[in-house]
């Protein structure tokens, strides 16, 4: 194993380890890493654990506008337990477009995401991003560097999990659990599976229209007003499961993440 890889497994304390995850980072590539769990299934995704070197300008505004509602690496992570590479034809609707073009500009520009699952219930990431033009050499790259990739989101996970519990400490008040008709639970299903409504109609055979309709009783009774935070508040409550591993490596989501 390389020698930062070991350093972050035996580091002694929490800003040790991230010292090593970031010259680790460095050493396959990449500019900058962020590195978030939600420690528990059915805690808040506010009390997120969250570490990363991305400028702090751009965390700010990240977090006041809420952009992970917005994020496509955030929704996939819910649903696929394989990497991640994306660039900017994974941002697909114009408010992920958006985010990307924002998010560029402070230097984060292509990156690789890889979900994290802890075997206590522990969902969450590894983010390794680079100020670069996306292109084929970026895309060689990463696939020759990908076993590296996982083992350092596994060390990582590992050198880490003992910081995570003090996020939840303070337990969140309990949720009132929303009461869903069978259809509901049947757009639910798949939507925590990533399909569109246009293919959950296709599946369940109604129309398009319809499933928005369900989706949009789904987001008045959870409370929310976007389509992911349904997805994650669901998983929360213990009305969904996260789906298993899909097929492997894409570099994005129509555009191929």
């Amino acid at each position: 194993m390389d020698e930062q890889f070991e350093g972050l497994k035996n580091a002694a304390n929490e800003p040790e380890a991230l010292r090593h995850l970031e010259t680790a980072a460095r050493g396959l590539g990449f500019d900058s890493v962020l590195f978030a769990v939600i420690p528990q299934p059915r805690v808040d995704a506010g009390q997120v654990y969250l570490r990363s070197n991305y400028p702090a300008r751009w965390r700010e505004h990240y977090d006041r506008h809420d952009l992970r509602a917005t994020d496509p690496t955030v929704a996939y992570c819910f649903r696929s337990n394989s990497p991640l590479v994306w660039m900017q034809q994974s941002f697909e609707t114009p408010a992920q477009q958006a985010l990307y073009e924002e998010a560029s500009a402070h230097g984060l520009k292509v990156g690789v995401t890889l979900p994290v699952r802890g075997v206590e219930g522990e969902i969450g990431m590894l983010t390794c991003v680079r100020d670069e033009t996306p292109g084929s050499a970026f895309l060689k790259d990463v696939h020759r560097n990908l076993g590296s990739l996982s083992l350092l989101r596994d060390v990582a996970f590992d050198a880490l999990h003992p910081y995570l519990q003090p996020a939840v400490q303070t337990a969140a008040p309990a949720e009132p659990m929303p009461v869903l008709t069978a259809r509901e639970h049947d757009c639910l299903r798949w939507m925590c599976a990533g399909k569109t409504a246009w293919e959950i109609g296709r599946i369940l055979g109604i129309s398009e229209a319809g499933v928005n309709f369900h989706i949009a009783n789904l987001r008045g009774k959870f409370g929310v007003h976007r389509r992911n935070d349904v997805v994650l508040k669901a998983i929360r409550l213990g009305l969904a499961d996260l789906p298993g591993a899909t097929p492997a490596l894409a570099p994005a989501p129509r555009g191929s993440r």
